[in-house]
């Protein structure tokens, strides 16, 4: 009885113990889990829907970007700032950004950086294939240096009107408004002298074609009422709002094949054997001293000391081998592949027409 009730202490102990390790191990866990989440945990740009697309973005400018807007290329204006008030993406930090493009359109891309009133628009950027973007400065101007999955790399340059300020493309804006209301002022004016016109001639020809004056008379107010209401009906004349359309053209990379020392010559000698003759009581090499054996035994015999000597093999340099410098052919890339923006035409921003650059 009393075996029995040890053994079930023993068990109840040992289950305790078993329970309280694998909480400890659960814990520890959770913890690790939570802490990899946290160093894995990446801010995003825009929003996330079923149809949006997604790009690794990196800031390398050096700056802190406070503007990041996107848009389909063939839409006419981008999208509010992306980033919220306050918020910006710090130099080195990496962003996800979530964009949405119509069917066949590619990307645009505006970047403005912290203490700046330029921006830097980027237009048709192909996003098929691309592993990340890294946004670098370089020259005052923002780049975007692209690197696909296959692992080539390409730098897009912005397009040529986005370095301007805000309030330089605000003024150019005016400008194109007021040119617009001078010549719809100008084509008003001309329907006002064209219908004048016509009101004179109907006048005479009535006068001239009518007997009765009180006939010309009521042929009169007809006339002209009709030709009013003709002009007043006309539609005001269409004035196109050319946009410059764009197309990214790329340029392969180039470079040349050159040798390049990999080991300079050298002689490596080579040794064999020969034998000398050494002083059994001084140990002295003589062969290698040039001193005649039979004078230095007889140093040693009038010294009273005992005077004999052996032939020993010593290794000396025979000679050597003469190795030449060794080279390999390598590859240096002079100047990378790229892209750059090519104007290719207009197109008006209201009705769609286009013209050849």
């Amino acid at each position: 009885m009393k075996t029995k009730q040890i053994l079930t202490a023993g068990a109840i102990a040992l289950s305790m113990i078993l329970t309280g390790c694998s909480s400890t191990s659960t814990d520890t866990k959770d913890t690790k889990t939570t802490e990899v989440a946290k160093k894995k945990e990446v801010k995003i740009i825009g929003q996330k829907t079923k149809d949006s697309k997604s790009l690794k973005i990196t800031n390398n400018t050096g700056k802190k970007i406070t503007v990041f807007e996107t848009k389909s290329s063939s839409e006419e204006s981008f999208s509010d700032n992306l980033l919220e008030n306050g918020d910006a993406v710090k130099n080195k930090e990496e962003r996800i950004l979530y964009y949405e493009v119509k069917e066949n359109d590619k990307l645009d891309v505006k970047v403005g950086l912290q203490d700046q009133d330029k921006t830097f628009v980027f237009k048709d950027v192909d996003t098929v294939d691309i592993k990340k973007v890294d946004v670098s400065l370089k020259d005052d101007k923002v780049n975007l240096d692209v690197t696909k999955k296959d692992g080539t790399t390409a730098t897009l340059t912005p397009s040529e009107d986005s370095a301007k300020t805000e309030d330089e493309k605000k003024d150019e804006t005016e400008v194109k408004q007021e040119e617009k209301k001078e010549e719809t002022s100008k084509a008003d004016s001309s329907n006002k002298s064209n219908t004048s016109e016509s009101k004179k001639d109907t006048t005479a020809s009535t006068t001239n074609t009518s007997s009765n004056k009180n006939n010309t008379s009521s042929s009169k107010p007809s006339n002209s009422s009709n030709s009013s209401n003709s002009n007043s009906s006309k539609p005001a004349e269409h004035t196109h709002n050319w946009v410059a359309q764009y197309k990214t053209i790329t340029v392969p990379e180039k470079g040349h094949n050159e040798q390049v020392l990999v080991q300079d010559a050298y002689d490596e000698p080579t040794y064999g054997y020969e034998y000398h003759s050494f002083c059994n009581t001084c140990g002295l090499d003589l062969t290698a001293n040039g001193i005649n054996d039979a004078q230095h035994v007889k140093q040693h015999m009038l010294n009273g000391e005992g005077g004999s000597t052996t032939q020993k093999p010593v290794e000396v340099q025979t000679g050597t081998i003469h190795h030449e410098a060794v080279y390999e052919t390598r590859y240096v890339v002079d100047s990378p592949a790229t892209t750059k923006q090519e104007l290719t035409g207009y197109k008006c921003s209201s009705c769609g027409k286009t013209k050849a650059n």
